[in-house]
């Protein structure tokens, strides 16, 4: 049985490290989000070399490479998250705060410093003692802190980014229109199918790291699903080239127009561009001017605006208080590093100022409605979307140049 676990795992190996020289090396168009998966394959592919070195026992002839593999293991699920993020919100660029994935990594360096420090001839000493009662492993300590903490830590961790993976495709179908695109749903099938193959894997190491010791054996379970995992990803990457050689973009859920492809900068396009700064994307204000690199062309703003503006009178986003450009991305697929600028070359005002007249716009059209007539001005700004009353008054004053008491005044003369 071992035996074949080992030719299991050594050809899930090799298949991984083929797709990602593939992935991370052919196409440079998509190499952002390829990056990503590419990474993670090639830890997956390392995880199972390691499973191999156990079952072998080679670790007792090459002893420094003993838990060489473990804190890069904590990078598969947050690299996960990262690719399925970079496909669906069309990212070409990392955010700043995407290094913060690399803590737990180097926590556990930290916490295995005092192994990884360990003279040879004690680690090949206790290497022996670890192969010579392998239903133990579990509880065989090398770092500072417990097993069993480490265990429940990295779990967490883990199920921590497989719920953002679902949160997010949840997101991205929840955009679509009735009429869903092919190419769509194949891309939802994809991201869904590696994100629950990373699922079972993650609950069959927990449920093994507990029965192992109970059961005083080794078990396969983990083993015979990690291969596994490696080898479906793999396999539905070589029959599917648009995900191999670069992931198609995602089809805006509110598009009207098919028959008009959709234009991404690649990513040597994308290089030229200024880095997009916090307050940028916060008001979705990109200054024509000083972005002069991303073009857009005529077809595609005609695209845009039918997309957005559809958007907009169906599903009236711009009434919830919390919505952003960010937001506006996921419901409308489009991609993130083009749609600010094109609000304000196309409506002539940033992403803010924008939704801020849909919401101005809403109160005028509905400033006789009968069920606000018993309403404070704050209740009314609320459900106009704004947070507070001055926001409110502010914003509807800065548009039309009268307070929203002095508009009804005017009007109703």
């Amino acid at each position: 049985m071992e035996d074949i676990i080992v030719i299991f795992l050594l050809v899930s190996f090799l298949l991984a490290f083929l797709a990602a020289a593939i992935l991370i090396w052919v196409n440079k168009d998509q190499q952002h989000s390829n990056r990503f998966l590419g990474m993670l394959l090639i830890i997956l592919a390392l995880t199972n070399l390691n499973d191999v070195f156990l079952y072998k026992a080679w670790f007792l002839q090459f002893p420094y490479l003993h838990k060489f593999v473990l804190p890069i293991t904590l990078l598969i699920f947050p690299l996960a998250w990262l690719y399925i993020r970079s496909v669906l919100l069309g990212e070409l660029k990392s955010r700043r705060k995407d290094w913060l994935i690399l803590i737990p990594t180097i926590a556990c360096i930290i916490d295995l410093l005092p192994y990884y420090t360990m003279p040879i001839a004690d680690k090949v000493a206790y290497l022996k003692e670890f192969f010579a009662h392998p239903y133990l492993q579990a509880r065989f300590s090398e770092g500072i802190l417990s097993p069993y903490v480490f265990t429940f830590v990295r779990v967490i961790w883990c199920a921590v980014f497989i719920t953002l993976n679902f949160r997010l495709i949840r997101q991205f179908r929840h955009g679509f229109s009735k009429t869903r695109s092919t190419q769509n749903k194949a891309l939802i099938q994809w991201l869904a199918l590696f994100n629950w193959l990373l699922t079972i894997l993650l609950a069959s190491s927990f449920i093994n790291a507990i029965l192992s010791p109970l059961f005083k054996t080794n078990m396969f379970l983990v083993d015979l699903i990690s291969g596994i995992t490696v080898i479906i990803i793999c396999l539905k990457l070589f029959t599917k080239p648009s995900l191999l050689y670069g992931v198609y973009q995602p089809i805006a859920s509110y598009d009207t127009i098919t028959e008009v492809p959709l234009s991404i900068p690649s990513q040597e396009d994308q290089k030229q561009e200024k880095p997009l700064t916090a307050e940028k994307l916060e008001t979705g204000f990109i200054n024509e001017k000083s972005d002069p690199q991303i073009v857009i062309s005529q077809a595609d703003s005609i695209r845009y605006k039918k997309i957005i503006e559809a958007f907009f009178e169906k599903e009236a986003p711009f009434l919830q208080k919390d919505y952003t450009l960010e937001k506006l991305v996921i419901d409308t697929n489009l991609p993130r590093h083009v749609i600010s600028a094109f609000v304000n070359r196309e409506y002539g005002m940033g992403f803010r100022e924008f939704l801020n007249r849909y919401r101005v716009n809403y109160f005028i059209d509905n400033r006789n409605n009968p069920d606000w007539k018993n309403l404070t001005l704050e209740a009314i700004a609320a459900e106009c979307g704004y947070s507070t009353r001055s926001t409110f008054i502010a914003n509807f004053k800065q548009i039309t140049g009268l307070t929203p008491s002095e508009y009804i005044k005017n009007v109703s003369k």
